[in-house]
């Protein structure tokens, strides 16, 4: 009986206790990001402009068997990211969004860029955005995050990873592989 009853008070103080639960879906991109449009929930949506590419890779996981990589080749004016949407949030809470990336390419003549574009899901429009995080990848997987409200109005975030060559000069060109992402509610202090 009290074996049954330590079990009860254990499960019941692990039940309430706060665990902090990763939201992104397909966060080691196992799965293939998608091309097709909406909806952006559940899945990681690609997108590129020409002489850009952004799929799953096997060459460069961080875990797992593949991750995504994104390229530019020799192009000025141009970008390749993904992007996934959460919804169910609250504003005034906290999130962060993190991941791991990489560069095989020496030098990496591009920019990055990593956003939460906040939107609301009633009227699918976006109500704000973060200011650009403009981390820079080396040649051994390094981590990167993002911290911020959920803004009045908004109750989804649309987490982005980019790569670009508007700022670039003469062209745009590398390779950045993405991996293990996270968006994870940031916990209330304790008292």
């Amino acid at each position: 009986m009290k074996a049954l009853k330590l079990f009860g008070v254990l499960f019941l103080s692990l039940a309430t206790s706060s665990f902090a639960a990763n939201l992104v879906v397909n966060s080691s991109f196992e799965d293939p990001i998608t091309y097709d449009g909406p909806p952006f929930v559940g899945s990681w949506e690609g997108f590129m402009g020409g002489g850009a590419t952004a799929g799953n890779s096997s060459v460069l996981p961080r875990t797992g068997l593949q991750s995504v990589a994104l390229s530019i080749n020799n192009t000025p004016n141009t970008f390749a990211g993904v992007f996934q949407d959460i919804p169910g949030l609250v504003s005034g809470t906290e999130y962060t969004f993190a991941g791991w990336h990489v560069t095989p390419s020496s030098p990496l003549n591009l920019g990055v860029e990593v956003r939460i574009e906040w939107r609301n899901a009633l009227g699918n429009n976006e109500v704000s955005r973060t200011p650009n995080l403009t981390p820079v990848p080396s040649a051994e997987y390094s981590p990167f995050s993002l911290t911020a409200a959920v803004p009045a109005g908004a109750d989804t975030a649309r987490i982005v990873y980019a790569i670009q060559s508007f700022s670039t000069f003469p062209l745009g060109n590398g390779t950045v592989h993405v991996d293990d992402f996270s968006f994870m509610l940031v916990p209330e202090p304790s008292a």
